[in-house]
């Protein structure tokens, strides 16, 4: 492509963008979490609770994840099947229809070992953050903040290939990682590469490294032939996302080296959509009241919950609520003992995937 014929990019706003914002706080609900859950753990581990199985809080990063998603699913079960689109057979045989499918993935999800086993584990946490990019992506447009004009639909399907770029740069890195028996990766060689001769082993660990090396060279050449202002130019256009993108790269390595885990991401997918339906009740708060209907307005607890943003912020924080003197009932009444079904699969860290 010519430099005649490139596409136009506009040049995003200084000044924070809704995307980011939101982002942002996400961030600090986040930080918050393992904070407090941070602290929690050290006065059980002051009282004497020294095991992580006789605490409530086992890791700090772990035990936030869960009490801030277990509300988060429950909210989403409510709110789906209480929504005007459930008012059709239609819709709740696709819901049996997908439900029966996620009990088919559950099966399978125990029956090659779950958590137990590094490479099932590594895909539940890894499907987390592909629904984070993709819940990004559909934020950024929502709010308004996304680029218009003829070239748009061009430029959204690039920078849709930016989480790809990243995540599979991370799985380069991490097989590369496993190959050489580096870090915490080096758990994963025989699971990745088996019996392998350890020189045929380093040699696929540069050539995936390699490939991907090559894959973001082209990446950036296609970009600087489309675009004005080359690559540079299309990500200050997409900058909000850019932004958020790298941030959520930056989370998931900085909890893989400080924690050796990756559940910040659950968190952060949470958090995040908790702080996008805030914004979307703030903004329709702004918007023209609408014409009165003909009929009475409902109302109820339900209608106010659903309906307005104090009453979604207390049915949210009221379950977290809820779900915390759980765990503070399973683990200080009953020690955290799996005889205890109700509770168990509730809270548990091993019943969690299965939520």
């Amino acid at each position: 492509m010519s430099a005649s014929t490139r596409l136009p990019t506009a040049r995003a706003t200084r000044a924070w963008t809704a995307t980011e914002r939101n982002w942002l706080l996400a961030l600090g609900l986040v930080v918050g979490s393992i904070a407090l859950a941070a602290i929690i753990q050290q006065i059980e581990i002051a009282m004497g609770r020294t095991h992580r199985s006789e605490r409530m809080v086992g890791h700090a990063v772990e035990a936030s994840m869960r009490f801030l998603a277990l509300p988060h699913f429950v909210i989403a079960i409510l709110f789906m099947t209480t929504s005007r689109s459930m008012k059709s057979a239609r819709a709740w045989g696709w819901l049996v229809v997908f439900t029966a499918a996620g009990v088919g993935l559950c099966y399978a999800f125990a029956a090659v070992g779950g958590r137990a086993v590094a490479i099932p584990n590594a895909l539940f946490l890894s499907y987390f953050l592909v629904h984070e990019f993709r819940d990004q992506a559909f934020f950024y447009k929502v709010n308004g903040d996304s680029p218009t004009g003829p070239s748009a639909a061009i430029m959204r399907r690039d920078v849709l290939k930016v989480p790809v770029l990243g995540l599979t740069t991370i799985l380069a890195v991490f097989v590369f990682g496993a190959a050489f028996r580096i870090g915490g990766a080096r758990r994963y060689t025989d699971a990745i590469f088996g019996s392998l001769d350890p020189t045929v082993r380093g040699v696929l660990g540069c050539v995936v490294l390699a490939l991907m090396i090559g894959a973001i060279h082209m990446t950036r050449r296609s970009w600087d032939r489309r675009y004005e202002g080359g690559a540079l130019g299309f990500i200050r256009a997409q900058r909000p996302l850019f932004v958020v993108y790298g941030g959520i790269l930056a989370v998931l390595l900085l909890d893989i080296l400080l924690s050796g885990r990756a559940y910040a991401i659950v968190t952060l997918h949470v958090a995040a959509w908790y702080v996008f339906t805030l914004h979307m009740y703030r903004k329709q708060r702004a918007a023209p009241a609408p014409a009165p209907a003909p009929t009475s307005p409902k109302s109820g607890v339900w209608h106010w919950i659903r309906r307005t943003r104090q009453g979604f912020g207390v049915l949210h924080w009221a379950l977290v609520a809820i779900v915390m003197l759980l765990a503070v009932l399973w683990a200080y009444g009953f020690d955290n003992s799996p005889d205890r079904a109700f509770l168990w699969g509730l809270l548990s860290k091993d019943a969690f995937p299965y939520w």
